[in-house]
């Protein structure tokens, strides 16, 4: 599921780096690390938008309201168990469906693990060291984690089709 604002921030680093040549300077680490925050954030809120839709089909708005709620405060990191761990919030065959999928392509869940682990250590001090072509790799690939979260998220009654 790519998300239009990362890939126009991306875009737009990428070109910066190349017209001013900065590729492999302190400009690059911290456009990188810029970039890591924003697709974090982007990710945090494309689950919890996802979480909302699937809820949507409550009809009684408080509790609608209420999980949609609970999201933002039991969950606390985007890494692909984490959100494993939401999914079995929902019932055992979310989770399945979710694990399903991950182990469908191991690459893609380290990449999309790599970027959440990166700005998690950059923002706690620990720093990280991978180049904007990394950054950009993680993503291109990463991203089909919130795919299959909301494969796993659809609004059918059994998941025992698909």
């Amino acid at each position: 599921m790519r998300i239009a604002r990362i890939d126009q921030a991306m875009d737009a680093c990428e070109a910066h780096l190349t017209r001013t040549s900065a590729f492999g300077t302190e400009i690059e680490n911290l456009l990188t690390r810029s970039l890591l925050v924003l697709i974090c954030a982007e990710f945090e809120q494309k689950i919890e938008d996802l979480v909302q839709l699937r809820c949507s089909v409550v009809s009684d708005t408080a509790i609608r309201e209420f999980v949609g709620s609970c999201v933002s405060a039991v969950f606390r990191s985007v890494k692909s168990s984490e959100i494993s761990g939401l999914l079995n919030r929902f019932g055992a065959s979310y989770k399945a469906r979710f694990k399903s999928k991950l182990d469908s392509d191991p690459v893609a869940v380290t990449f999309y693990n790599n970027i959440v682990i990166n700005r998690h250590g950059m923002a706690h001090a620990e720093g990280t060291n991978i180049t904007f072509a990394e950054a950009k790799q993680f993503y291109e690939k990463g991203h089909c984690v919130l795919d299959w979260l909301d494969y796993a998220l659809s609004n059918e009654e059994t998941h025992g089709s698909t």
